[in-house]
């Protein structure tokens, strides 16, 4: 790929890298541009009818806050449509799983809610009611108002939407990709399969960042498999001049960080690379040296992989969660690579598996060659050890 290094800083060129959308929406769209927030925009609720009946009318009206692959959904280049589930919403409402009788009465919020709570419970789908509480603000556009919308009933246009999207979670795909999108840090992401969602863990991750950019007038950050860019723009948007260097194996997850860059307003300080990180290998970088790298690697020790939840092991790319035997691959790659591309006295930050903390520490002890220390370990919410930072000395 072609990478540009202006007099500003990195420069990457974006791309729309939507999908389609269906007529509808595109004749919607035509008459009123909708603009992207730099950051949280809170969505309105348009007060309904006297009726109290939430109509076509109003599915039409808050239209552009469905993700588009929900409209016309297109798989990830190389993945087959089997593999995602609102595909398989004609033949499920066949099954009774997601269909109603409309014509044998009114169908209020309430009633849509606990129907759709059972389905789920039923199947032993995971945070059922995280799930419909979600997806059915989600359609109405009442992200803090939907505890006062019980009563009202819903028309046969909303229930084809509300089944077709709760259809998708009952095939176990992930709430953010139904979604579309996903709050994380400081910044509201655009989401889509199969590239890796980010972790509430992962938001420490940025914390400790921000924390070892202190004081730094104009940080240089390398981020090391950015996904959908959660860590690399969450930073970006924290810090004003900072410049960062994302790049990632997948270019599903470069395509839609591109997207997110363009979104949150900060395209113009980041510069994204494709390309895989191996022991032997690192992509052509900018000949710069960098304050800080930070990653959330694959890590997962490969026997582990056995035991994920089918929303991970049906939808995300596994490339983004395998680590290897030891689940140290990409962790040792980087560790390598680092010596030459940190500024003496700088840090590397990773997220790590719990028993890395112990592994690390053993192999570096190998190394006499690397300049990098292991100098801490920090847990998470749960009280693992999850994070690592090391020193160049």
């Amino acid at each position: 790929m072609t990478v540009d290094v202006g007099q500003s800083g990195f420069t990457t060129p974006i791309h729309d890298a939507t999908s389609s959308v269906s007529s509808e929406v595109l004749q919607h769209n035509k008459r009123q541009t909708w603009d992207v927030p730099s950051h949280f925009e809170m969505t309105h609720f348009h007060k309904p009818s006297t009726s109290q009946n939430i109509s076509q009318r109003h599915l039409m009206k808050n239209s552009h806050r469905l993700p588009q692959s929900y409209t016309r959904f297109s798989p990830a280049r190389g993945m087959s449509m089997k593999h995602f589930p609102c595909a398989l919403y004609q033949r499920l409402t066949q099954t009774g799983l997601s269909h109603r009788a409309y014509t044998t009465g009114s169908f209020t919020v309430k009633d849509t809610l606990i129907d759709w709570r059972g389905k789920l419970e039923a199947a032993q789908v995971p945070e059922a009611d995280l799930a419909v509480e979600h997806i059915m603000s989600h359609i109405l556009g009442v992200p803090q108002e939907l505890e006062k919308l019980t009563s009202v009933v819903l028309s046969k246009e909303i229930l084809t939407e509300v089944d077709r999207l709760m259809t998708c979670r009952l095939a176990r795909m992930p709430l953010q990709y139904i979604l579309g999108e996903w709050d994380f840090h400081s910044v509201t992401l655009k989401m889509r399969p199969p590239v890796f969602i980010p972790r509430p863990e992962t938001e420490q991750l940025v914390e400790l960042a921000l924390e070892c950019l202190q004081g730094i007038h104009t940080p240089r950050v390398l981020e090391i498999g950015c996904g959908s860019g959660a860590i690399s723009l969450s930073l970006l948007h924290s810090i004003n001049n900072l410049q960062c260097v994302a790049l990632d194996q997948s270019k599903h997850a470069i395509e839609l960080t591109k997207l997110n860059a363009s979104n949150i307003g900060v395209n113009d300080r980041l510069l994204l690379v494709e390309g895989k990180v191996t022991s032997e290998m690192m992509p052509c970088l900018p000949r710069v040296h960098f304050h800080l790298i930070v990653s959330n690697p694959p890590y997962v020790l490969r026997k582990d992989l056995l035991n994920v939840q089918p929303e991970i092991k049906i939808y995300e790319d596994m490339r983004a969660l395998d680590g290897g035997k030891d689940g140290l691959d990409v962790i040792k790659a980087i560790l390598i690579h680092s010596h030459r591309l940190l500024l003496d006295k700088h840090s590397v930050i990773l997220e790590v598996d719990p028993c890395h903390r112990y592994l690390i520490p053993v192999w570096l002890e190998k190394q006499p060659s690397l300049k990098v220390k292991f100098t801490e370990v920090f847990k998470d919410f749960n009280g693992k050890d999850r994070f690592i930072k090391f020193v160049k000395s």
